[in-house]
């Protein structure tokens, strides 16, 4: 007899609905371990695949044309009562119809325009008086109804006694709540109690008969997101996974909003824990200057030179911090020879890393935005996005901590500049702080601590000005002002930056939480 294998830490689980993010789906198991997600199906197949509109939430246009011999479009709507606030939805496609041969119409669908009239406040007879047009073809214009549950086609076999579209049930709001119910009777998952769910299943069977595991997702350094891919639209109630190797979970759709955010809070948390775990077992092989300290996914917007479609202006980028470098790779490195092949590297102090503000200032409504601005200028800099606020607090946290051990680490900078037209040094120095070293004479010109910094300035392109506090000076305002001719202006403004974080986190690592770099 062929002994079950029991999963021992599966941490959560839960029914959700799969597709491919074309208009197909299935229900399915979830299972979540500590280190992977097991996707499982219903093994006796009883459930059938359901229909759900595409990933796209963009008005489609789609053209019906008619047969000679007459016979209609070969769909069914539902909705458009004047007493209703669903729109008119398509909840049946017959197949080998013209419709059904368009293959771009899903049931689900909601006509917003027909023939370029828009159906908006119409009843559901004259819908259907336009969708008689005499000519020979008929425009639709749909889009994917995002309120309206995706458990939009279970099987009839689910609804015993019935006949006809499970569709009628449609505008019911607890659709997807009776559907899972209608699972539960047939005995297609476990009877569980109400906390059962949300807490460690250590007996439940990975295959238990009447779930068939058909893919499993590694989490370690997998990607999360809930974005259609590309874009800045968010998917509704829904997220993909992709594992280090790019198998994909397909899109995973929740029950609601709560069932969403529990499973990602969930996954971000194991994929957070087993990302520490390599960056400790990386560590044990790299020197103490080398060593690792954030590794994770974050998305980049391309400009449209570098896009390939114009509407895939997102491309996710693998970032990490080693050593004072930040690195950007397109593939997590998966070797010691593969840390060396990054899209981009720069020094931590050759840099600077900005909030994004919720405001106009977004390029898109993408939210957790930073820039990284490097010293070659304004055309190379990089606008990341982040999947969750806590993601973003990560890597500042991961960062701050890089600047602070990098500097201290180096202790100096001296930067050529000319100073009242002589030759000079400006030299940042984590302990003296900022002084300027007159070359002709070899002495320093003047000092000043760090905390004397009372602002900076510059052109972008050879002016530098310091304005320091100093009792001594003349001014009513006992403000000094040192200007100041460099070469390398960004760099050392972003030095001088990073010699203050160095600072702050030294004496107040708190400040930066309410004091985000911006």
């Amino acid at each position: 007899m062929k002994q079950k294998h029991r999963n021992l830490d599966v941490i959560h689980h839960g029914l959700v609905l799969i597709s491919d993010g074309k208009g197909r789906g299935r229900p399915s198991r979830l299972l979540l371990t500590k280190d992977q997600i097991s996707i499982q199906i219903p093994s006796d197949a009883v459930i059938d695949e359901v229909s759900v509109a595409p990933e796209d939430t963009s008005t489609r246009h789609i053209v019906i044309k008619k047969r000679k011999d007459g016979g209609g479009l070969g769909l069914s709507i539902r909705g458009g009562d004047h007493n209703s606030n669903f729109p008119i939805v398509i909840s049946k496609i017959f197949p080998d119809m013209p419709a059904d041969e368009t293959k771009q119409l899903f049931v689900g669908d909601a006509i917003v325009e027909v023939n370029g009239i828009a159906v908006d406040g119409k009843s559901h007879d004259e819908v259907v008086e336009m969708l008689k047009s005499e000519d020979d073809e008929v425009t639709l214009g749909v889009r994917h109804f995002t309120q309206i549950t995706p458990y939009l086609k279970p099987a009839s076999s689910l609804q015993p006694g019935r006949s006809g579209s499970a569709l009628d049930k449609l505008y019911e709001p607890n659709t997807w709540k009776s559907a899972m119910k209608a699972h539960s009777d047939l005995g297609l998952y476990e009877k569980k109690s109400s906390t059962a769910h949300h807490s460690s299943m250590g007996t439940l069977d990975r295959d238990d008969g009447k779930w068939k595991t058909i893919s499993t997702i590694p989490l370690p350094m997998a990607y999360l997101t809930r974005y259609l891919w590309g874009t800045d639209n968010l998917r509704q109630h829904a997220f993909e996974l992709r594992a280090v190797d790019g198998t994909s979970s397909g899109v995973i759709h929740c029950e609601d909003s709560r069932a969403l955010e529990l499973w990602l809070m969930k996954i971000h948390q194991h994929i957070n824990h087993l990302n520490q775990k390599s960056i400790k077992m990386s560590n044990k092989y790299l020197h103490q200057s080398e060593q690792i300290t954030y590794i994770g996914w974050v998305n980049e917007h391309l400009t449209e030179e570098a896009s390939v479609d114009p509407k895939q202006r997102w491309e996710p980028r693998f970032l990490i911090l080693k050593g004072g470098d930040i690195c950007l790779f397109e593939t997590p490195p998966l070797n010691s020879d593969d840390l060396g092949k990054c899209l981009n590297l720069y020094k931590c102090y050759d840099v600077a890393v900005k909030q994004v503000p919720d405001d106009m200032r977004r390029l898109d409504k993408r939210d957790n935005c930073l820039w990284v601005e490097t010293a070659l200028g304004e055309e190379v800099k990089h606008y990341l996005a982040f999947e969750s606020p806590q993601m973003m607090e990560r890597f500042e946290a991961a960062y701050y901590r890089c600047v602070h051990t990098t500097i201290n680490a180096m202790q100096t900078r001296t930067f050529a500049c000319s100073f009242e037209g002589r030759p000079s040094g400006l030299v940042f120095d984590i302990k003296q702080g900022i002084s300027l070293y007159d070359i002709p004479t070899k002495s320093y010109a003047w000092q000043y601590r760090f905390r004397d910094l009372h602002s900076s300035s510059d052109d972008g392109k050879v002016l530098v000005q310091l304005v320091f506090n100093d009792d001594r000076s003349l001014d009513p305002k006992k403000l000094e002002t040192k200007d100041m001719e460099c070469e390398e202006v960004l760099t050392v403004v972003y030095n001088l930056q990073a010699f203050l974080l160095a600072k702050i986190v030294a004496v107040d690592p708190e400040f930066l939480k309410q004091n985000p770099l911006q």
